[in-house]
Protein backbone atom coordinates (compact mmCIF):
# COMPACT_ATOMS: atom_id res chain seq x y z
CA UNK A 1 0.00 0.00 0.00
CA UNK A 2 1.29 3.54 -0.68
CA UNK A 3 1.85 5.40 2.63
CA UNK A 4 0.22 8.47 1.54
CA UNK A 5 -2.80 7.24 -0.97
CA UNK A 6 -3.47 3.79 -0.22
CA UNK A 7 -6.27 3.64 2.38
CA UNK A 8 -9.89 4.87 2.04
CA UNK A 9 -11.08 7.59 -0.05
CA UNK A 10 -8.88 9.87 1.72
CA UNK A 11 -5.30 9.73 2.20
CA UNK A 12 -3.84 8.77 5.56
CA UNK A 13 -2.08 12.52 6.14
CA UNK A 14 -5.46 14.58 5.45
CA UNK A 15 -7.78 11.88 7.80
CA UNK A 16 -4.78 12.55 10.35
CA UNK A 17 -4.47 16.23 9.87
CA UNK A 18 -8.98 16.26 9.87
CA UNK A 19 -9.34 14.71 12.77
CA UNK A 20 -6.37 16.28 15.25
CA UNK A 21 -8.32 19.39 14.14
CA UNK A 22 -6.19 22.71 14.54
CA UNK A 23 -3.94 21.64 17.30
CA UNK A 24 -1.05 24.06 16.83
CA UNK A 25 1.16 20.95 18.17
CA UNK A 26 0.84 19.19 15.64
CA UNK A 27 2.19 21.67 13.30
CA UNK A 28 5.13 22.43 15.18
CA UNK A 29 7.52 19.13 15.10
CA UNK A 30 9.88 21.33 17.45
CA UNK A 31 7.51 22.00 20.12
CA UNK A 32 7.71 20.85 23.64
CA UNK A 33 4.30 20.41 23.53
CA UNK A 34 4.43 17.60 20.07
CA UNK A 35 7.71 15.97 22.03
CA UNK A 36 5.68 15.28 25.35
CA UNK A 37 2.59 13.81 23.57
CA UNK A 38 4.75 11.48 21.30
CA UNK A 39 6.51 9.95 24.30
CA UNK A 40 6.49 6.62 25.55
CA UNK A 41 3.56 5.67 27.57
CA UNK A 42 4.82 5.01 30.75
CA UNK A 43 1.20 5.17 32.44
CA UNK A 44 2.28 6.93 36.18
CA UNK A 45 1.76 10.12 34.96
CA UNK A 46 -0.28 12.64 32.46
CA UNK A 47 1.87 14.74 29.86
CA UNK A 48 -1.59 16.56 29.03
CA UNK A 49 -4.91 16.77 30.83
CA UNK A 50 -6.13 13.36 28.87
CA UNK A 51 -4.57 10.23 29.88
CA UNK A 52 -1.93 9.18 26.86
CA UNK A 53 -3.69 5.63 25.93
CA UNK A 54 -7.30 6.50 26.08
CA UNK A 55 -6.06 9.54 23.64
CA UNK A 56 -3.78 7.86 20.91
CA UNK A 57 -6.75 4.80 21.90
CA UNK A 58 -9.30 7.05 20.41
CA UNK A 59 -7.41 9.40 17.98
CA UNK A 60 -5.99 5.65 16.44
CA UNK A 61 -10.22 4.70 15.87
CA UNK A 62 -11.30 7.27 14.54
CA UNK A 63 -8.93 8.13 11.61
CA UNK A 64 -9.39 4.40 10.62
CA UNK A 65 -13.00 5.63 10.67
CA UNK A 66 -12.58 8.29 8.25
CA UNK A 67 -10.45 5.90 6.62
CA UNK A 68 -13.23 3.27 6.04
CA UNK A 69 -10.77 1.08 7.17
CA UNK A 70 -11.91 -1.89 9.30
CA UNK A 71 -8.04 -3.36 9.53
CA UNK A 72 -4.36 -2.16 8.69
CA UNK A 73 -0.84 -3.22 9.30
CA UNK A 74 0.52 -2.42 12.43
CA UNK A 75 3.67 -0.58 10.70
CA UNK A 76 1.15 1.76 9.16
CA UNK A 77 -0.16 2.59 12.22
CA UNK A 78 2.96 2.98 14.44
CA UNK A 79 5.45 4.26 12.03
CA UNK A 80 3.17 5.94 9.13
CA UNK A 81 -0.04 7.21 10.30
CA UNK A 82 0.89 9.52 12.72
CA UNK A 83 4.70 10.31 11.55
CA UNK A 84 5.87 13.64 11.88
CA UNK A 85 8.79 15.39 9.30
CA UNK A 86 12.20 14.92 10.97
CA UNK A 87 10.89 11.40 11.50
CA UNK A 88 9.03 11.62 15.04
CA UNK A 89 7.23 9.11 15.74
CA UNK A 90 4.66 8.05 18.70
CA UNK A 91 6.94 5.85 20.91
CA UNK A 92 3.52 5.00 23.04
CA UNK A 93 2.16 3.35 20.23
CA UNK A 94 3.08 -0.19 19.96
CA UNK A 95 2.23 -0.29 23.71
CA UNK A 96 -0.94 1.62 23.34
CA UNK A 97 -1.96 -1.34 20.36
CA UNK A 98 -1.05 -4.20 23.16
CA UNK A 99 -3.32 -2.62 25.79
CA UNK A 100 -5.90 -2.18 23.05
CA UNK A 101 -5.38 -6.09 22.11
CA UNK A 102 -5.87 -6.98 25.89
CA UNK A 103 -9.02 -4.73 26.12
CA UNK A 104 -10.23 -6.86 22.98
CA UNK A 105 -10.54 -3.60 21.02
CA UNK A 106 -7.72 -4.70 18.55
CA UNK A 107 -7.34 -8.59 16.88
CA UNK A 108 -4.79 -10.29 14.76
CA UNK A 109 -5.84 -11.15 11.82
CA UNK A 110 -3.52 -14.22 11.89
CA UNK A 111 -5.21 -15.61 15.22
CA UNK A 112 -8.65 -15.72 13.23
CA UNK A 113 -9.96 -18.76 11.75
CA UNK A 114 -9.95 -18.67 7.71
CA UNK A 115 -13.91 -19.21 6.87
CA UNK A 116 -12.19 -20.37 3.75
CA UNK A 117 -10.43 -23.23 5.32
CA UNK A 118 -11.78 -26.79 5.90
CA UNK A 119 -13.45 -28.13 9.05
CA UNK A 120 -10.36 -29.94 10.50
CA UNK A 121 -8.27 -27.30 10.02
CA UNK A 122 -10.42 -24.87 12.07
CA UNK A 123 -10.26 -26.99 14.79
CA UNK A 124 -6.61 -27.47 14.72
CA UNK A 125 -6.46 -23.62 14.70
CA UNK A 126 -8.65 -23.39 18.16
CA UNK A 127 -6.65 -26.11 19.46
CA UNK A 128 -3.24 -24.10 18.82
CA UNK A 129 -4.63 -20.85 19.85
CA UNK A 130 -5.67 -21.85 23.46
CA UNK A 131 -2.45 -24.06 23.82
CA UNK A 132 -0.02 -21.30 22.64
CA UNK A 133 1.13 -18.19 24.60
CA UNK A 134 -0.09 -15.07 22.99
CA UNK A 135 3.02 -13.37 21.73
CA UNK A 136 3.19 -9.79 20.98
CA UNK A 137 2.63 -7.73 18.09
CA UNK A 138 4.96 -7.35 15.12
CA UNK A 139 5.13 -4.86 12.21
CA UNK A 140 3.74 -7.64 9.92
CA UNK A 141 0.31 -8.46 11.69
CA UNK A 142 -2.79 -6.71 10.06
CA UNK A 143 -4.52 -5.11 12.96
CA UNK A 144 -8.21 -5.91 13.08
CA UNK A 145 -10.69 -2.93 15.02
CA UNK A 146 -13.48 -5.20 16.88
CA UNK A 147 -15.46 -1.85 17.32
CA UNK A 148 -15.26 -0.67 13.43
CA UNK A 149 -16.18 -4.36 11.84
CA UNK A 150 -19.13 -4.29 14.12
CA UNK A 151 -20.07 -0.77 13.33
CA UNK A 152 -19.64 -2.04 9.56
CA UNK A 153 -21.68 -4.92 10.46
CA UNK A 154 -24.60 -2.89 11.39
CA UNK A 155 -24.09 -0.53 8.23
CA UNK A 156 -24.42 -3.37 5.85
CA UNK A 157 -27.56 -5.12 7.76
CA UNK A 158 -29.66 -1.99 7.37
CA UNK A 159 -28.34 -1.41 3.97
CA UNK A 160 -29.65 -5.18 2.87
CA UNK A 161 -32.82 -4.21 4.77
CA UNK A 162 -33.79 -2.12 2.56
CA UNK A 163 -34.43 -4.65 -1.14
CA UNK A 164 -34.30 -7.75 1.26
CA UNK A 165 -38.02 -8.72 3.59
CA UNK A 166 -36.65 -12.08 5.01
CA UNK A 167 -34.54 -12.24 7.80
CA UNK A 168 -31.59 -13.56 6.34
CA UNK A 169 -29.80 -12.86 2.78
CA UNK A 170 -27.31 -14.33 0.88
CA UNK A 171 -24.60 -12.46 -1.32
CA UNK A 172 -22.26 -12.61 -3.32
CA UNK A 173 -18.36 -12.03 -1.88
CA UNK A 174 -18.27 -10.00 -4.55
CA UNK A 175 -21.16 -7.67 -3.22
CA UNK A 176 -19.84 -8.32 0.41
CA UNK A 177 -16.15 -6.84 -0.69
CA UNK A 178 -18.39 -3.76 -1.96
CA UNK A 179 -19.16 -2.60 1.35
CA UNK A 180 -15.54 -2.23 2.38
CA UNK A 181 -12.53 -0.09 0.82
CA UNK A 182 -10.66 -3.18 -0.55
CA UNK A 183 -10.73 -7.26 -0.26
CA UNK A 184 -7.34 -7.44 2.11
CA UNK A 185 -10.17 -5.32 4.41
CA UNK A 186 -13.28 -7.36 3.63
CA UNK A 187 -11.45 -10.62 4.24
CA UNK A 188 -10.29 -9.67 7.87
CA UNK A 189 -13.80 -8.56 8.59
CA UNK A 190 -15.25 -12.04 7.39
CA UNK A 191 -12.57 -13.36 9.42
CA UNK A 192 -13.92 -11.93 12.69
CA UNK A 193 -17.43 -12.12 11.80
CA UNK A 194 -17.27 -15.78 10.54
CA UNK A 195 -15.59 -16.50 14.12
CA UNK A 196 -18.07 -14.76 15.88
CA UNK A 197 -21.15 -16.40 14.36
CA UNK A 198 -22.59 -13.11 12.76
CA UNK A 199 -22.25 -14.38 9.19
CA UNK A 200 -21.70 -17.63 7.53
CA UNK A 201 -18.92 -18.17 4.33
CA UNK A 202 -20.63 -20.68 1.80
CA UNK A 203 -19.05 -21.81 -1.37
CA UNK A 204 -20.35 -23.81 -4.60
CA UNK A 205 -17.80 -25.88 -5.76
CA UNK A 206 -18.59 -26.62 -9.66
CA UNK A 207 -16.89 -25.81 -13.13
CA UNK A 208 -17.05 -21.91 -11.84
CA UNK A 209 -16.81 -21.82 -8.19
CA UNK A 210 -19.03 -19.42 -6.52
CA UNK A 211 -18.05 -18.24 -3.40
CA UNK A 212 -20.94 -15.85 -0.64
CA UNK A 213 -21.97 -14.94 2.80
CA UNK A 214 -24.99 -15.36 4.34
CA UNK A 215 -25.60 -12.38 5.97
CA UNK A 216 -28.38 -12.17 8.93
CA UNK A 217 -30.55 -9.00 8.95
CA UNK A 218 -33.12 -9.28 12.43
CA UNK A 219 -30.93 -11.36 14.85
CA UNK A 220 -27.09 -10.88 15.71
CA UNK A 221 -26.15 -14.46 14.29
CA UNK A 222 -26.46 -15.92 10.95
CA UNK A 223 -27.77 -19.66 11.37
CA UNK A 224 -26.12 -22.51 9.58
CA UNK A 225 -26.18 -22.67 6.14
CA UNK A 226 -28.81 -24.83 4.15
CA UNK A 227 -29.19 -26.22 1.09
CA UNK A 228 -31.45 -23.19 -0.49
CA UNK A 229 -28.48 -20.92 0.57
CA UNK A 230 -26.36 -23.13 -2.08
CA UNK A 231 -28.73 -22.26 -4.72
CA UNK A 232 -30.05 -18.54 -3.73
CA UNK A 233 -26.13 -18.02 -4.06
CA UNK A 234 -26.08 -19.79 -7.39
CA UNK A 235 -28.94 -17.52 -8.84
CA UNK A 236 -28.07 -14.04 -7.36
CA UNK A 237 -24.47 -15.28 -9.12
CA UNK A 238 -26.21 -15.53 -11.97
CA UNK A 239 -28.01 -12.49 -11.58
CA UNK A 240 -25.56 -10.46 -10.81
CA UNK A 241 -23.57 -11.65 -14.16
CA UNK A 242 -26.41 -10.67 -16.14
CA UNK A 243 -26.53 -7.66 -14.35
CA UNK A 244 -23.46 -6.83 -16.07
CA UNK A 245 -23.79 -7.80 -18.96
CA UNK A 246 -26.98 -5.92 -19.09
CA UNK A 247 -24.87 -2.60 -18.23
CA UNK A 248 -22.39 -3.53 -20.76
CA UNK A 249 -24.67 -3.85 -23.75
CA UNK A 250 -26.93 -0.52 -22.75
CA UNK A 251 -23.85 1.10 -22.59
CA UNK A 252 -23.12 -0.17 -26.54
CA UNK A 253 -26.31 0.60 -27.21
CA UNK A 254 -26.30 4.42 -26.30
CA UNK A 255 -22.66 4.37 -28.41
CA UNK A 256 -24.04 3.10 -31.08
CA UNK A 257 -27.46 5.09 -31.53
CA UNK A 258 -24.83 8.57 -30.81
CA UNK A 259 -22.30 7.40 -33.62
CA UNK A 260 -24.85 6.77 -36.35
CA UNK A 261 -26.97 10.44 -35.54
CA UNK A 262 -23.32 11.56 -35.96
CA UNK A 263 -22.56 9.87 -39.07
CA UNK A 264 -26.26 10.67 -40.49
CA UNK A 265 -25.37 14.67 -39.68
CA UNK A 266 -21.61 14.09 -41.38
CA UNK A 267 -23.29 13.01 -44.65
CA UNK A 268 -22.18 9.16 -44.08
CA UNK A 269 -25.63 7.21 -44.62
CA UNK A 270 -24.02 4.15 -45.10
CA UNK A 271 -22.03 4.53 -41.71
CA UNK A 272 -25.17 5.50 -40.26
CA UNK A 273 -27.04 2.59 -41.61
CA UNK A 274 -24.30 0.57 -39.86
CA UNK A 275 -24.59 1.77 -36.42
CA UNK A 276 -28.96 1.54 -36.32
CA UNK A 277 -28.43 -1.73 -37.24
CA UNK A 278 -25.87 -2.04 -34.27
CA UNK A 279 -28.08 -0.44 -31.99
CA UNK A 280 -31.09 -2.78 -33.12
CA UNK A 281 -28.73 -5.97 -32.55
CA UNK A 282 -27.87 -4.39 -29.15
CA UNK A 283 -31.38 -3.58 -27.80
CA UNK A 284 -32.63 -6.92 -28.67
CA UNK A 285 -30.31 -8.59 -26.46
CA UNK A 286 -30.63 -6.20 -23.82
CA UNK A 287 -34.45 -6.96 -23.91
CA UNK A 288 -33.59 -10.82 -23.80
CA UNK A 289 -31.30 -9.85 -20.79
CA UNK A 290 -34.01 -7.89 -18.95
CA UNK A 291 -36.33 -10.98 -18.88
CA UNK A 292 -33.38 -13.48 -17.69
CA UNK A 293 -33.06 -10.89 -15.09
CA UNK A 294 -36.80 -10.79 -14.46
CA UNK A 295 -36.88 -14.64 -14.25
CA UNK A 296 -33.94 -15.13 -12.13
CA UNK A 297 -35.58 -12.77 -9.47
CA UNK A 298 -38.66 -14.44 -9.42
CA UNK A 299 -36.96 -17.83 -8.96
CA UNK A 300 -35.17 -15.95 -5.71
CA UNK A 301 -38.16 -14.63 -4.39
CA UNK A 302 -39.62 -18.11 -5.16
CA UNK A 303 -37.04 -19.48 -2.99
CA UNK A 304 -37.58 -17.15 -0.18
CA UNK A 305 -41.13 -17.95 -0.14
CA UNK A 306 -40.19 -21.77 0.01
CA UNK A 307 -37.56 -21.06 2.82
CA UNK A 308 -39.93 -19.16 4.82
CA UNK A 309 -43.01 -21.53 4.40
CA UNK A 310 -40.85 -24.52 5.32
CA UNK A 311 -39.92 -22.95 8.72
CA UNK A 312 -43.22 -22.33 9.21
CA UNK A 313 -44.40 -26.30 8.29
CA UNK A 314 -41.01 -27.29 10.79
CA UNK A 315 -42.87 -25.59 13.38
CA UNK A 316 -46.25 -27.04 12.90
CA UNK A 317 -44.99 -30.27 12.64
CA UNK A 318 -43.31 -29.88 16.32
CA UNK A 319 -46.31 -28.37 17.65
CA UNK A 320 -48.26 -31.55 16.03
CA UNK A 321 -45.77 -33.77 17.79
CA UNK A 322 -46.05 -32.12 21.13
CA UNK A 323 -49.95 -32.13 21.34
CA UNK A 324 -49.68 -36.16 20.46
CA UNK A 325 -47.10 -36.94 22.67
CA UNK A 326 -49.57 -35.02 25.56
CA UNK A 327 -52.56 -36.34 24.37
CA UNK A 328 -53.74 -32.89 23.54
CA UNK A 329 -56.65 -32.48 20.62
CA UNK A 330 -57.20 -29.37 18.97
CA UNK A 331 -60.69 -29.43 20.46
CA UNK A 332 -58.81 -28.59 23.64
CA UNK A 333 -56.29 -26.32 22.90
CA UNK A 334 -59.57 -24.19 20.88
CA UNK A 335 -61.63 -24.33 24.46
CA UNK A 336 -58.50 -23.04 26.14
CA UNK A 337 -57.94 -20.33 24.19
CA UNK A 338 -61.95 -19.51 24.40
CA UNK A 339 -60.96 -19.63 28.33
CA UNK A 340 -58.52 -17.39 27.71
CA UNK A 341 -60.12 -14.96 25.48
CA UNK A 342 -63.59 -14.84 27.80
CA UNK A 343 -61.00 -14.26 30.88
CA UNK A 344 -59.59 -11.16 29.30
CA UNK A 345 -62.46 -9.59 28.27
CA UNK A 346 -63.57 -9.86 31.57
CA UNK A 347 -60.37 -8.53 32.92
CA UNK A 348 -60.75 -5.46 30.62
CA UNK A 349 -64.28 -5.04 31.82
CA UNK A 350 -63.38 -5.29 35.26
CA UNK A 351 -60.93 -2.53 34.57
CA UNK A 352 -62.91 -0.10 33.02
CA UNK A 353 -65.38 -0.21 35.63
CA UNK A 354 -62.57 0.29 38.07
CA UNK A 355 -61.68 3.17 36.52
CA UNK A 356 -64.90 5.01 35.78
CA UNK A 357 -66.18 4.33 39.32
CA UNK A 358 -66.40 7.16 41.58
CA UNK A 359 -63.80 7.23 44.42
CA UNK A 360 -66.08 7.00 48.65
CA UNK A 361 -63.60 8.73 50.93
CA UNK A 362 -64.34 8.86 54.53
CA UNK A 363 -65.64 11.70 56.65
CA UNK A 364 -62.61 12.73 57.83
CA UNK A 365 -59.35 11.37 59.72
CA UNK A 366 -61.12 10.07 62.79
CA UNK A 367 -63.54 7.96 60.39
CA UNK A 368 -60.75 6.42 59.21
CA UNK A 369 -58.71 5.80 62.19
CA UNK A 370 -61.95 3.96 63.76
CA UNK A 371 -62.16 2.01 60.90
CA UNK A 372 -58.85 0.64 60.95
CA UNK A 373 -59.34 0.00 65.17
CA UNK A 374 -61.83 -2.27 64.42
CA UNK A 375 -60.49 -3.98 61.70
CA UNK A 376 -57.56 -4.43 63.35
CA UNK A 377 -59.60 -6.02 66.90
CA UNK A 378 -61.82 -7.99 64.05
CA UNK A 379 -58.80 -9.61 62.75
CA UNK A 380 -57.01 -10.54 66.02
CA UNK A 381 -59.91 -12.13 67.06
CA UNK A 382 -60.44 -13.89 64.01
CA UNK A 383 -56.38 -14.97 63.71
CA UNK A 384 -55.13 -15.66 67.21
CA UNK A 385 -57.51 -16.36 69.43
CA UNK A 386 -57.30 -18.00 72.96
CA UNK A 387 -58.00 -21.41 73.26
CA UNK A 388 -58.76 -22.02 77.35
CA UNK A 389 -59.90 -25.42 78.59
CA UNK A 390 -62.71 -24.80 81.34
CA UNK A 391 -63.44 -27.45 83.80
CA UNK A 392 -65.93 -29.42 83.96
CA UNK A 393 -68.59 -27.96 86.13
CA UNK A 394 -69.33 -29.57 89.26
CA UNK A 395 -73.03 -29.78 90.45
CA UNK A 396 -73.62 -28.69 94.38
CA UNK A 397 -76.61 -30.00 95.89
CA UNK A 398 -77.73 -26.23 96.39
CA UNK A 399 -77.24 -25.70 92.48
CA UNK A 400 -80.05 -25.65 90.40
CA UNK A 401 -81.04 -28.43 87.95
CA UNK A 402 -79.86 -28.65 84.58
CA UNK A 403 -83.40 -27.90 83.50
CA UNK A 404 -83.24 -24.69 85.19
CA UNK A 405 -79.97 -23.64 83.48
CA UNK A 406 -81.12 -24.51 79.74
CA UNK A 407 -84.36 -22.37 80.61
CA UNK A 408 -82.50 -19.14 82.08
CA UNK A 409 -79.81 -19.46 79.43
CA UNK A 410 -82.63 -19.34 76.57
CA UNK A 411 -84.01 -16.22 78.31
CA UNK A 412 -81.15 -14.79 78.68
CA UNK A 413 -79.86 -14.81 75.15
CA UNK A 414 -83.89 -13.79 73.71
CA UNK A 415 -83.45 -10.84 75.52
CA UNK A 416 -79.78 -9.96 73.60
CA UNK A 417 -80.35 -8.02 69.97
CA UNK A 418 -77.45 -9.72 68.62
CA UNK A 419 -76.51 -7.78 65.06
CA UNK A 420 -75.13 -9.17 61.62
CA UNK A 421 -71.29 -8.73 61.94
Amino acid sequence: MASNDGEGGEGWEAAVRAEVGGASWWDDPDGADLHARFKAFTGQRRDWPEPKLLFWKDLLLRVARRLRLCSAPAHLVTSVWFARPGGITPLCLPQVLEEMRADGDILLKSELIVPTAGGLYQLVKRVSQMAISRRPIVQEDILVFRSLVEERFEDIATQLRGSHWTSTCVITTTKFNSFFYGREDAHAALCYLTQRGKARYLAIRKEDPVEGVKFPLVSAHAPAVSKFDCDTLHLVWQEEKLQQQFDVLDRRWEISRRAALMSFKAGDKQGAFRYVRQSKLFSESRNKCTQLLERVEEVISLIASAESTKQVYEAIQIGMKAMKEHNVSIEDINTHLKEVDDLVAAQRKINVALESAPLHSLADEEDIEEEFRNLEAELEDKISPVHVEEPEPVLHANDDSPDETVESLSNNLSSMKLGAM
